[in-house]
């Protein structure tokens, strides 16, 4: 059981042969924390107890710094998912919003994804947010705002009259990669399973086709549910979209554990301070 908003999973079928592993598999909690952990771990198991990610091979923090995007030598104590996924995947500080690009210059920044690739290993993202949200896409696609996620919202994207998303300089027509939905249907990733199918049905900046039929032509075997995806041919490329946004929430916990009210004592009745508070 776990506080954080989505969880990300980067698997990469790569790693340096010194380090006696076959595969390299990333698990990002989007927004949790140590208290998350251990939050869960004192629900589930007890001050003593152990989560699975508590049994994991290697655990580790990371400090993100926020650029400013007008002055990138200022910082901003605030980071997004999409600045903090951009530096994760590339080992490169960003301003807020930025999808694996740089702040003022807007440089495509390279993943540890591509990089897999270029070295021929198999690659892939799986998530229970949008496969466009901020945190996946930032390992695959290239873009200037983690708004652009479909083509619709590329050029002066407006709510309630006022513009408040503009990625028209990375347009296919205007020499960029496209809206983040059209980059991972072009792209060359093994494997991409989450929520998001709303984008993959519009069209394509072309207006010729859809997203989904995008994605087919470059390969790609489509999925509805789990049985789909387990079934399919491994050797071909996998896109499993199973909400049309995110993925449901669950809030439960090892073996369908869900969560309980609190028994308060007696005295509790007369302070807060007094008597105790058990499950």
């Amino acid at each position: 059981m776990f506080s954080c908003r989505h969880f990300f999973i980067i698997v990469l079928l790569w790693l340096p042969f010194q380090l006696h592993a076959k595969n390299v598999i990333l698990f990002i909690g989007d927004g949790m924390d140590d208290q998350q952990i251990t939050a869960a771990r004192n629900y589930l198991y007890g001050a003593e107890g152990k989560t699975v990610l508590d049994e994991m091979a290697i655990r580790s923090n990371v400090q993100v710094v926020t650029l400013n995007e007008e002055d990138p030598g200022k910082k901003i104590y605030v980071a997004d998912s999409a600045n903090s996924a951009t530096s994760m995947a590339t080992g490169v500080n960003t301003s807020m919003g930025r999808i694996a690009t740089s702040a003022k210059q807007d440089e495509d920044l390279e993943t540890i994804v591509e990089l897999a690739q270029k070295a021929g290993k198999k690659t892939g993202l799986v998530t229970t947010a949008s496969i466009t949200d901020a945190t996946p896409a930032a390992f695959i696609a290239h873009i200037s705002d983690r708004g652009c996620a479909s083509t619709q919202h590329m050029n002066q994207f407006r709510y309630y009259w006022v513009v408040i998303i503009d990625c028209a300089e990375d347009l296919k027509k205007n020499g960029g990669l496209g809206s983040i939905a059209e980059q991972l249907a072009d792209s060359e990733l093994d494997l991409l399973m989450g929520g998001g199918k709303v984008y993959f049905e519009e069209l394509n900046e072309a207006q010729d086709k859809t997203l989904l039929q995008q994605a087919s032509e470059n390969g790609f075997v489509l999925a509805d549910n789990l049985e789909q995806a387990a079934a399919m041919d491994k050797q071909k490329k996998l896109l499993g979209l199973f909400a049309e946004e995110n993925m449901p929430v669950r809030m439960r916990g090892t073996g369908g554990i869900t969560a309980e009210q609190p028994r308060f004592s007696l005295l509790n009745l007369f302070h807060r301070y007094l008597g105790s508070v058990d499950l």
